[in-house]
Order: C-alpha cells, then structure tokens, then sequence
C-alpha cells in the first residue's frame, strides 16, 4: 500500500513538474514584451521602463513609452505568458478640456465608434476639471472594456484606457 502511494505521488510531482515547464515555456522575455509594446505605440516615442510584473496574480510587463512631440504618455501590460496586450493606457499631457463645448454627447460616441463599432455605453458623462469641459465615456464589447476623455470643443482624445477580455 505504502508503495502504491509513493508511486502516485511520484507520478503526480511529475506531472506539475512537466506542466510548468510547458507553462513557462511559452513566457516570453522583457526584450520581446518592449518590442510588442512598441507596436501601440506611435513612431518616435521614447522608451522609458520596462517592468516585470511577474508575481502579480496575472504575471505581465508594464511597458512605458513617452512621445516628446504630443507630450503623451503611454503603459502597455504585456503578458509574460504568450505575449498578448493585456491592456493599453495614454494620456495627453498637455491636451487639455475647453471651456466651450461644441460636440454634443452623440458626436463623442461617434468618435469612440470610429475605433471600436460595437461599443455599448455604460456612461457618457459631461464633467468640469478646473473650469474646462471634458466628456468621460466609459464603454464595452466584446473584446473590450474602455474609458476615454475627449475635449468637448475639438474632440481630441485627452485620456484613453482600453482593457482586453484576453482569455
């Protein structure tokens, strides 16, 4: 009986242990998540971190680029396990609200649809941030759920944060 029950659990330690080792195959480098990153990112932007996230609950890579020219920043989670975006972030530093509003809640969700067309929305909000207008949208679909801020007078994109459904 004692026998059987070693042979078991020698087996089954050999089971885990061949089970991640193909799990941790597929775990890509810092170099290979920059380089995906870099993807999202416009042409030109500086690189600024890369950081391994790697004890985190959904072990990933926080990617982080600057682009001099726009004042923009941007944060790309890269998975370490199979390289997929995980999610995506920027903001515009120096873009900023207006104190006119000139497009209508319609106009900004239309904005939104340009990117992402089967956008379902969860708030469209008209909110002041220091005296100046701004539009907070928060929607999903299916492969999505994002939040973005877009200048009411221009409809420049003043936030943007778009989480995946990567299964």
């Amino acid at each position: 009986m004692k026998r059987k029950s070693i042979a078991m659990l020698a087996a089954a330690i050999c089971t885990l242990a061949i089970t991640i080792t193909a799990f941790a195959a597929d775990f890509i480098s810092a170099e290979q998540a920059r380089s995906i990153a870099a993807q999202w990112v416009p042409a030109g932007s500086t690189h600024l971190v890369t950081k391994d996230e790697g004890l985190e609950f959904i072990p990933h890579y926080d990617v982080k680029f600057y682009d001099n020219k726009t004042n923009t920043a941007y944060e790309v989670e890269v998975l370490k396990n199979g390289g997929k975006v995980r999610e995506f972030k920027m903001e515009a530093k120096t873009v900023i609200g207006s104190p006119k509003i000139v497009l209508s809640a319609n106009d900004v969700q239309n904005l939104v649809r340009k990117e992402f067309p089967n956008a379902v929305f969860t708030k469209v909000d008209l909110d002041r941030d220091k005296g100046l207008y701004e539009y907070e949208l928060d929607f999903y679909t299916a492969e999505v759920r994002g939040e973005m801020k877009f200048n009411p007078e221009t409809g420049a994109v003043l936030e943007k944060e778009i989480k995946y459904n990567v299964h």
